[in-house]
This record gives C-alpha cells, structure tokens and sequence, in this order.
C-alpha cells in the first residue's frame, strides 16, 4: 500500500515524484516500463542516436491522408526520464497569449499570471541573472549551449539580413526573432528532469521507483482509483493506492491507460472488447502535435555533422567522456528562431537552422556536408486522436493525428508552405548563401505554392510533441479538472503530463509539461 502511485518516470512523473516524496509522511510509488537511460541521452549531440531502440517506444502514426498515405514515425521516450531523457533538451515557455488561451477556453487558474511564477519556480538559470523573466533557485539547470558552432552564428546573421530581428532571450519579454535557443543541458550533459529532480530525491527512503515494468490497468472501484495492475517480467503484480493514482504517461499512455481501464468512449471501448467503466468521450480525442518540415542544401565545403569522420567521431567523445566538452556538448539545434508567416500576428513558425544536411533526426544521411532549414508549424488546427486497437495492454493504440484532413480552411499546410518559402530565403542571405552549393531533391524542384504543398505532405515530420489527449477544462469532452486535475467522475485518479495540455503552446513542450506537473504537485500537497 502506498499513498501516491506515479505513472510514469518521465519529464512530469520526475518532477511529481520529487516535490510529493518531500513529505515524508507520503509514501510515494512511481513505476516505469523503461530502464536506466543509456549513455547517449547523456551526451548532447547524441539525441537522435536512441531512435527506434529500447529507449524509445518507436510508435507509428496510422496512415496518414493529408501525407499521401504515409505513416510518419513518433518516437517517444521509454526510459527513466521519459522523453526529456530522449529529446533535444530545448526549454522555451510559449506564449503568454497560449496560456491566456488555456483560461479562455473555460481553464480559470492556468492563465499566464497563474503560470509564469510557477516557470520562474523550477528554473535555475545559470547564465541570466537578476531578470524579472527568469529564475535562479529551481531545481531545474537551464543554459545556453556549451558549444557554438561558427555556421551556426552564420545562419543568425544570414536570417537578421533577411529582416529577422535577433532575439538573445526566447523566454525573455517577447519570443519573436532569431538566436541561440537555451537548453537542460548542465557542464556539457544533459539534465533533464531525471536528474535534476528524480536522482536526488531516491535517497529517501518513503520514494519506491520500479523501472522495466509495464503498466496494464487501473483498478477502479465504486467510483474510484484504487490501485494499478503492472508486469514485472510478464509476471503479472498490483500496488494499492491510499490517496491517489497519477499518470504521467504522455498523450499516448496516459489516454491508453484509461481506456484499457474501461474509462472512454463507451461505444469505442466496447468495439475494442474492453467493458466500459466510466464514460467520458473527450478520453484520446483532440490530439495536437507541432509539424515540421525541413529543407536540406549541400554546401560547398564540408562543415557541420555531415563532414564528421569516424575519427572525429571518436575523438569527439572521448574529449566528451573526459572532460564534458567539445562539439559533442551541442544537440546541433541550436540556431533558430520564431517568425511569422504574415503580417499582424503573433509567432506562428519555429525555425532551427541546423548544420547537417541529415533528415528526420538523422534516420536519413546526406552524401556530403550541408545544411537543413526546419519550419514547424507552432499552433496547428489539425485535430486528431489516439485508440484501442484491441484490449491487450501490449498492443499499441492507434494513433491517428488526421494532419492537414482535420483542418477545415487549410492554414496548416499554407503555413508550412510559407516556412519552406522562409528558409530558403535566409539561406539566400549573406553569408551563409556563399556557402550554399544547392539544394537537394525533391524539394529543390518544387516551386509553386502547390508543388512545395506537395512536398510539404510527403516529406512532413512530427517535432515529438503530442498533446491534449486527455485536456482539462468543463466541457463535454474535457477529461481533466482545471481546478485539482482530477479526471471528471472519478475519484483518486489525476492525470499530470502534457496530455491535460487544452491547447497547444507556441514552443517546445517539455518546458510546459514540466509547468504542469508543478501544478499537479502544488495540488495534491495542498490536499
């Protein structure tokens, strides 16, 4: 028996297991169906390295109609620290207007004032002091990145020549512009929420964490969650919960989870041969996710990852292994920036000028060095969700984000297409157009609006950052309580990751999810 069980060891499930173990009269369960994080989640540069391996749950979208057909890859995190131990470690808030929208949409308490402090209580800034815009005393090691590389800064300025203003500060007083991105990286390593909050806080002794086991079910009882089922090494184990049952699963987990527990849509669980326990229609339903696009060039000299020899390669990592410095201590998305795609409104594109000609994180390699310029789409209208394909809580759900066919007017893809037009034209810029050899096929012949739309759905990638399947709010189809985020008709069961996110944030989503779990813990703790 324990009085709060976590679901979950990822970015948010870290962050709840620290700040609820604190109390030591709280006994504190948190299990994890990966295992300890591999060396290369240390290592900066390393990041794209752990795709479709054991640290990842390697999921695959369903066929998608507005991608000609294709199903794009989702990786997600599986390992003790989840997908912040997966990622490109970048930390940016949002938006002010994104959660001000939050409030709007009937979510009273997750307005940018209700938020902004708790940003400011995780973060430890460690190269901005004494700014209204930052904290200094959190748990949570924020920085710029170790290493710069030189055609890095050259994208800068080629993107300021374009007329983009250069912004030193994306979670300062505005987000609008081009720059160094700041990073959960700390003395050349990663540090996510799996060491900045989880390790330190293992050493109490009421905080039980069991990793490799694969949770299958809730157990709810008269209208409450009394407990989980899980396997440790197929066998099959339950754990009770006092309090409350947590999950902190992401947007795919935490919506699988409910639904194998019998609490969705009815009709559909039913279809999927699992007894419905609780109705709640809104359960996978308005999956949001950021959409990206990139456009590679050859150059005409090597520079970047792609003139990067096996020698280099080695002796780059024993200079990280040894000293935590170097060109290994950069995740090489460093410049970038946030632009609009039109005249009179806020940021709607995110671009990262990275210096490799490599696509959708690295699982394709160019023949030679270059460049790519990614776009992705900050605030999509595309709506999807996340299924039963059966009730074998092995089996992966079905996952559906409908880009681009679940958008009425369009503005996805027309955006998308405008962030294609955006990096070439940077790239035309001095003095990285002096650099440029040309672009690669099949974008280079793409053109037109609707040849480059074209492109634009056979070439789009996720940015691994899917939301809202479990959104909060007071609606029909809200799943979560804005107020305690306890699911809606039950009682001991709360949902704190990034799948309560009611609508999507303009920026990386692990910074946001982080917030959230904040919350969650501020919450529990306050009873």
């Amino acid at each position: 028996m324990y009085d709060t069980i976590i679901i979950g060891a990822g970015s948010a499930g870290c962050v709840l297991a620290n700040r609820l173990s604190a109390d030591p009269d709280r006994k504190v369960l948190v299990l994890e169906a990966g295992r300890a994080a591999p060396i290369a989640s240390d290592i900066p540069s390393d990041w794209v390295t752990m795709f479709n391996t054991g640290a990842d749950w390697g999921y695959y979208t369903e066929p998608q109609a507005g991608c000609r057909g294709r199903r794009i890859f989702w990786p997600r995190g599986k390992m003790i620290g989840g997908s912040g131990a997966l990622n490109a470690m970048i930390y940016i808030r949002g938006l002010p207007s994104d959660y001000d929208a939050w409030e709007a949409m009937g979510n009273p308490g997750w307005g940018w004032k209700d938020v902004f402090p708790v940003f400011l209580q995780s973060e430890n800034n460690a190269d901005i002091k004494d700014s209204p815009y930052h904290g200094n005393d959190g748990l949570l090691h924020i920085g710029n990145v170790p290493y710069i590389d030189k055609y890095e800064q050259m994208w800068i300025e080629a993107a300021k020549a374009a007329g983009y203003a250069y912004n030193p500060d994306y979670n300062g007083e505005k987000q609008e512009g081009v720059g160094l991105f700041q990073f959960t990286i700390k003395n050349g390593e990663r540090w996510g929420t799996g060491k900045a909050y989880l390790r330190p806080a293992l050493e109490r002794p009421n905080l039980t964490l069991k990793s490799g086991v694969l949770v299958t079910g809730l157990i709810i009882e008269n209208g409450r969650a009394k407990g989980v089922k899980y396997l440790v090494d197929g066998v099959p184990e339950v754990a009770y919960a006092e309090s409350e049952v947590v999950l902190s699963s992401g947007a795919v987990g935490s919506a699988q989870l409910l639904m194998l527990s019998g609490v969705g849509p009815a009709d559909e669980l039913k279809e999927a041969g699992v007894k419905p326990v609780h109705d709640l229609p809104g359960v996978g339903k308005d999956l949001q996710d950021h959409l990206n696009i990139p456009i590679s060039f050859y150059t005409k000299q090597p520079i970047g990852i792609g003139a990067w020899t096996d020698e280099l390669i080695s002796e780059s990592f024993a200079e990280w292994r040894d000293k935590r410095t170097g060109i290994r201590t950069s995740p090489w998305v460093a410049s970038g920036g946030h632009v609009c795609s039109r005249p009179g409104i806020e940021p709607d594109l995110q671009l990262y000028g990275a210096i490799s000609p490599h696509r959708d994180y690295a699982r394709f390699l160019g023949g030679q060095a270059g460049v790519t310029g990614h776009s992705t789409l900050q605030r999509p209208n595309s709506r999807g969700e996340i299924k039963l394909r059966s009730a074998n809580p092995i089996e992966y759900p079905s996952i559906d984000p409908k880009y681009f066919v679940s958008d009425p007017d369009g503005t996805d893809l027309a955006t998308m297409v405008a962030g294609v037009r955006i990096n070439r034209a940077i790239l035309q810029q001095s003095p990285m157009k002096e650099l440029i050899a040309y672009e690669l096929s099949p974008s280079a012949e793409c053109q037109t609006d609707e040849e480059i739309a074209n492109y634009v759905r056979g070439h789009m990638t996720t940015l691994y950052h899917p939301s809202s399947t479990c959104r909060m709010g007071t609606d029909a189809r809200a799943v979560t309580d804005p107020a305690t985020l306890q699911v809606h008709g039950l009682e001991g069961l709360r949902i704190a990751d990034a799948s309560v996110i009611p609508k999507m944030v303009s920026g990386n989503l692990n910074a946001p999810t982080i917030m959230v779990a904040e919350r969650a813990a501020q919450m529990i703790l306050a009873g």
